[in-house]
């Protein structure tokens, strides 16, 4: 009797160490992705992401994923990014991020044809307005249309006080 419950507790106290330990982890605020049509992105479509930022305690990573096929010309890719705030604040950003190693090897995760990138744009940030925010997003690579994209996403983490 005693050996059949302590088999019954065994699931139970496996079940809460994996919950203690997912609630270790950053959460996910925010999370939204643009589908680009099949033609491409084209240099004047900006990729509009509106997150409510509520909590100016919160200490946030934002960043993005991106999703790609090898019909990507490229082993890099630039951004501008505008970033507006609640209070009339504005931020201008260039940012590069790269897709391939030196050899040409894409960096992700994925088949050899679909790759999944993921990339911190900013890490341990405290807002410090509460309100909405918008951050517009265009390719900076200088084509009219950059084909190869197929999604990309935003995303705001709250993490963990260090």
């Amino acid at each position: 009797m005693v050996r059949g419950s302590s088999l019954v507790r065994l699931p139970v106290i496996l079940l809460l160490l994996v919950w203690v330990a997912g609630g270790c982890g950053p959460a996910t605020l925010y999370e939204n992705a643009v589908k680009l049509p099949p033609k491409g992105w084209y240099k004047d479509s900006a990729l509009l992401f509106e997150p409510l930022i509520r909590d100016t305690s919160a200490v946030l990573n934002f960043g993005f994923s991106l999703n790609h096929d090898n019909q990507y010309p490229y082993s890099n890719l630039w951004l501008f990014i505008e970033v507006h705030g609640p209070q009339g604040m504005q931020q201008v950003d260039t940012m590069e991020f790269f897709l391939a190693e030196p050899d040409g090897e894409w960096i992700g995760k994925g088949s050899e044809k679909d790759k999944k990138l993921y990339w911190l744009y900013k890490g341990n940030v405290k807002m410090r307005h509460p309100g909405n925010y918008s951050f517009k997003v265009y390719q900076g690579m200088r084509r009219d249309w950059l084909e190869g994209i197929r999604e990309m996403s935003f995303w705001i983490e709250e993490t963990r006080a260090q």
